[in-house]
């Protein structure tokens, strides 16, 4: 199995984010797991440039070191299908070339972020609680 340079928690904590961002956090109605607000999911509208949680979403990627950016962007081709488990060293050779030329806010662009994330984690074994 390949290691994986960032952490689980990290990754789970912009999955977090993401969903939030992209205003497709899955609506818990008639799962029975709250006893809150039940009602339809609403997309999140305003300005993506001063949206305080995109802010601190890149400042969060920002902070990462360039290894864990890089396996970032390689979960992310992981789960959305580009690459498998099996070719995870050439994922994150891919990643290391995209991340040189990007800013980190490239990464939040695509509403299925969360999903591929959460898909390329589940690769490794691993699952956000």
């Amino acid at each position: 199995m390949p290691e994986l340079r960032i952490s689980s928690e990290k990754a789970c904590d912009l999955i977090e984010a993401a969903r939030e961002i992209a205003g497709i956090v899955p609506s818990t109605a008639g799962d029975h797991t709250t006893t809150g607000d039940d009602s339809p999911l609403e997309t999140i509208e305003g300005d993506p440039d001063t949206d305080v949680r995109r802010i601190e979403a890149i400042s969060f990627i920002a902070g990462l070191n360039v290894e864990e950016q890089t396996d970032l962007l390689a979960l992310i081709a992981l789960g959305r299908g580009d690459y498998g488990i099996e070719e995870w060293d050439d994922a994150v050779s891919e990643a290391e070339g995209r991340i040189a030329a990007k800013d980190p806010d490239f990464m939040l662009g695509d509403a299925a972020l969360p999903e591929y994330l959460g898909d390329g984690l589940e690769a490794f074994g691993l699952a956000c609680d």
